[in-house]
C-alpha cells in the first residue's frame, strides 16, 4: 500500500516521504531566502529513476500528490496502490 507522510518542523522545515513498491522516496523543503527549497529531487524524478518503466498515470499522480489537497491525495494514493500489485 502506498503511503505519503508530511512532517512539519518549528524551524519551518517540511519532510515530504513516499513510500512506494517497499522503496521509500523523500524531500525536505527547507527555507530560504526565496521562500522554500527541495534538499532533493521531487518523487516523480526519484521513483523514475529507480523503476523506469512506469506509466503516465502512475508518474502524474506523483507529480500531484506533493501540492494536492486531502481529497486529491487520497486519489493519487489509490492510483499508485493499484499499480504496486
Amino acid at each position: 500500500m502506498a503511503k505519503y507522510v508530511l512532517t512539519y518542523t518549528p524551524d519551518g522545515e517540511v519532510k515530504k516521504e513516499l513510500t512506494y513498491k517497499g522503496e521509500t522516496f523523500s524531500y525536505t523543503m527547507i527555507p530560504d531566502e526565496f521562500g522554500k527549497t527541495g534538499d532533493n529531487k521531487c518523487f516523480d524524478i526519484q521513483v523514475s529513476k529507480k523503476f523506469p518503466d512506469e506509466p503516465g498515470e502512475v508518474i502524474e499522480a506523483l507529480e500531484n500528490i506533493s501540492f494536492a489537497d486531502e481529497d486529491e491525495i487520497e486519489e493519487c494514493l489509490t492510483i499508485l496502490t493499484d499499480y504496486e500489485d
